[in-house]
Protein backbone atom coordinates (compact mmCIF):
# COMPACT_ATOMS: atom_id res chain seq x y z
CA UNK A 1 0.00 0.00 0.00
CA UNK A 2 1.33 3.43 -0.92
CA UNK A 3 1.63 6.06 1.54
CA UNK A 4 -0.91 9.45 1.87
CA UNK A 5 2.28 11.02 0.66
CA UNK A 6 3.65 9.27 -2.06
CA UNK A 7 -0.33 9.15 -3.45
CA UNK A 8 -0.40 13.00 -3.25
CA UNK A 9 2.37 13.60 -4.76
CA UNK A 10 1.56 11.30 -7.96
CA UNK A 11 -1.75 12.95 -7.99
CA UNK A 12 -0.44 16.52 -7.55
CA UNK A 13 1.98 15.74 -10.39
CA UNK A 14 -0.91 14.35 -12.72
CA UNK A 15 -3.28 17.77 -11.48
CA UNK A 16 0.15 19.75 -12.51
CA UNK A 17 0.36 17.96 -15.93
CA UNK A 18 -3.12 18.59 -16.44
CA UNK A 19 -3.47 22.24 -15.68
CA UNK A 20 -0.12 23.52 -16.48
CA UNK A 21 0.02 25.14 -12.87
CA UNK A 22 1.92 23.96 -9.58
CA UNK A 23 -0.57 21.99 -7.26
CA UNK A 24 -0.99 23.39 -3.17
CA UNK A 25 -0.95 20.73 -1.06
CA UNK A 26 -2.27 21.07 2.70
CA UNK A 27 -2.36 18.83 5.56
CA UNK A 28 -5.61 18.29 7.35
CA UNK A 29 -6.63 16.13 10.49
CA UNK A 30 -7.74 13.52 7.88
CA UNK A 31 -4.93 13.75 5.69
CA UNK A 32 -3.83 15.69 2.41
CA UNK A 33 -5.96 17.79 -0.08
CA UNK A 34 -4.12 18.76 -3.19
CA UNK A 35 -5.97 22.00 -5.03
CA UNK A 36 -4.97 22.75 -8.50
CA UNK A 37 -5.73 26.10 -10.52
CA UNK A 38 -7.67 25.09 -13.93
CA UNK A 39 -6.27 27.53 -16.60
CA UNK A 40 -9.63 29.32 -18.27
CA UNK A 41 -9.88 27.00 -21.61
CA UNK A 42 -10.17 23.24 -20.98
CA UNK A 43 -9.70 20.91 -24.10
CA UNK A 44 -11.63 17.61 -23.89
CA UNK A 45 -8.71 15.65 -22.99
CA UNK A 46 -7.20 17.74 -20.35
CA UNK A 47 -10.54 17.97 -18.88
CA UNK A 48 -10.44 14.14 -18.50
CA UNK A 49 -7.00 13.77 -17.71
CA UNK A 50 -8.23 15.85 -14.55
CA UNK A 51 -11.56 14.26 -13.78
CA UNK A 52 -9.37 10.83 -13.93
CA UNK A 53 -7.31 12.65 -10.94
CA UNK A 54 -10.05 13.86 -8.90
CA UNK A 55 -11.84 9.80 -8.83
CA UNK A 56 -8.77 8.67 -7.53
CA UNK A 57 -9.24 10.62 -4.34
CA UNK A 58 -11.55 9.85 -1.03
CA UNK A 59 -13.33 13.31 -1.83
CA UNK A 60 -13.44 15.84 -4.52
CA UNK A 61 -14.75 19.14 -5.74
CA UNK A 62 -14.80 22.46 -7.65
CA UNK A 63 -14.37 26.20 -6.45
CA UNK A 64 -15.12 29.00 -8.54
CA UNK A 65 -14.82 32.53 -7.92
CA UNK A 66 -13.95 35.88 -9.35
CA UNK A 67 -10.04 34.69 -9.26
CA UNK A 68 -10.58 31.53 -11.07
CA UNK A 69 -11.68 28.24 -10.78
CA UNK A 70 -9.92 25.33 -8.50
CA UNK A 71 -10.54 21.85 -8.70
CA UNK A 72 -9.12 19.94 -5.16
CA UNK A 73 -8.88 16.16 -4.07
CA UNK A 74 -8.16 15.11 -0.35
CA UNK A 75 -6.67 11.68 0.33
CA UNK A 76 -7.38 10.01 3.91
CA UNK A 77 -4.60 8.94 6.04
CA UNK A 78 -3.87 4.91 6.10
CA UNK A 79 -6.14 2.89 8.37
CA UNK A 80 -4.58 2.40 11.71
Amino acid sequence: MRSVETQAAALAALLAAATGAEPRLVSTVDGIRIEADLPEELAPTTHVAILGALAQGARYGHLRTHDGDTVWVEIDKESR
